[in-house]
């Protein structure tokens, strides 16, 4: 799988590599492109009072460009960072002056030492996002397969609503979602109904060249007349499985409603609605998912290794690659005529461990954002 971002990937990740001092284009981006923050910025007097204004209108602009950018990435003390995006993070910050602008100046007061201005800026998000997303294609393009079965309790659905809004978010955020066709679609909801194996999923990646499954359950059910309208609440249980690990890297449930004349129209309404309530859970999760951060395991790739010439020469792969610097763990879990699979914990991003791997000896022959494949 390429792992080159598509040409307009689009609206809710991140950035140049690692971020060089390049200027942003000084047009100022339409009015729909934009977000309208109200903030409050502050700044000390240490010379003249038009200087200290200054000041705090650029703390304004940058705490403006930290509420976007917090939309997607929103750290806590159950959230780890990886120092790489850190370091991003701060270098994005410095150029905040070009992610947003002050329209409108709303109060601003001298109290002491401190000059306070309460505004409102306008966020230019496609550009952020556009910082953030470059940010992401060095850790891979993950192809996903979204299947959510759903229905509408005691009448027939006609079409999966939920599940199309989330494949919508996705790609409107520039993700790869997988185009399946009817039957195929079918097919894998009928598979994820049930349970679920690691083989089982292993295989929907290799059949439909994913790296994530975004899957769970929604239904939607009367619960009756408001205002003379047809009034349905819905819920949604969202998870998201690495498939070539079978790891849930999110898993989450909501509840949402939506109302209409008719009951079909109400019932695929609260089950749109619900999605649109999820949908914003996915940045995040998908980032941590990418960049290797969290609370969870470090992301875990599988190597799949051919012509391995004997269990020994393994054995000593396998201890090379648990010297090797950003590997957590190596385990092995598959070693029979069928193949060699080993689970690798891993800071880097796929290309890091594929050269990783290379330097052990080993010859690269795929490269997917979950997957690798390797022989000797």
């Amino acid at each position: 799988m390429s792992l080159r971002l598509r040409t307009g990937l689009l609206s809710f990740l991140l950035a140049t590599s690692l971020i060089g001092p390049a200027p942003l284009a000084a047009a100022a981006p339409p009015p729909s492109a934009e977000q309208i923050i109200q903030v409050t910025g502050q700044a000390l007097i240490t010379s003249t009072t038009a200087s200290a204004r200054q000041a705090a209108l650029d703390n304004a602009i940058r705490s403006a460009v930290e509420q976007v950018l917090g939309a997607y990435v929103q750290s806590s003390s159950s959230l780890k960072t990886t120092d790489e995006f850190e370091k991003f993070q701060q270098q994005l910050m410095k150029r905040s002056d070009g992610f947003g602008r002050v329209v409108q100046v709303l109060a601003e007061n001298q109290n002491n030492n401190t000059y306070t201005v309460s505004v409102r800026v306008a966020v230019a998000r496609p550009t952020l996002e556009h910082e953030l997303k470059a940010f992401l294609a060095r850790k891979g393009d993950p192809r996903i397969i979204v299947a959510i079965p759903e229905q509408i309790l005691r009448r027939p659905t006609p079409d999966p609503a939920a599940e199309t809004e989330i494949q919508r978010a996705l790609i409107t955020a520039g993700y790869r979602v997988v185009d399946l066709k009817q039957a195929e679609k079918n097919n894998v909801r009928d598979v994820v109904r049930g349970t679920v194996s690691a083989q089982g999923l292993q295989e929907l990646a290799t059949r439909y060249q994913a790296d994530l499954l975004i899957t769970g359950e929604a239904f939607a059910e009367e619960y009756g007349n408001v205002l003379g309208q047809r009034a349905y609440t819905a819920r949604l249980e969202l998870k998201v499985i690495d498939l070539a690990t079978a790891q849930i890297i999110f898993s989450d449930a909501f509840t949402g409603t939506g109302m209409s004349a008719t009951d079909s129209v109400a019932g695929k309404t609260a089950l749109q609605n619900v999605a649109k309530v999820a949908a914003p859970n996915l940045p995040k999760a998908l980032l941590t998912w990418l960049s290797g951060s969290g609370q969870a395991a470090s992301r875990t790739f599988s190597v799949r290794l051919s012509g391995v010439p004997s269990f020994k020469v393994f054995s000593e792969t396998l201890a090379s690659l648990r010297n090797t610097q950003g590997v957590h763990a190596a385990l092995s879990r598959q070693y029979d005529a069928a193949g060699t699979l080993v689970e690798v914990e891993f800071d880097g991003s796929p290309e890091d461990l594929a050269v990783a791997l290379e330097d052990l000896g080993l010859k690269v022959t795929g490269l997917s954002a979950g997957e690798i494949s390797v022989s000797y």
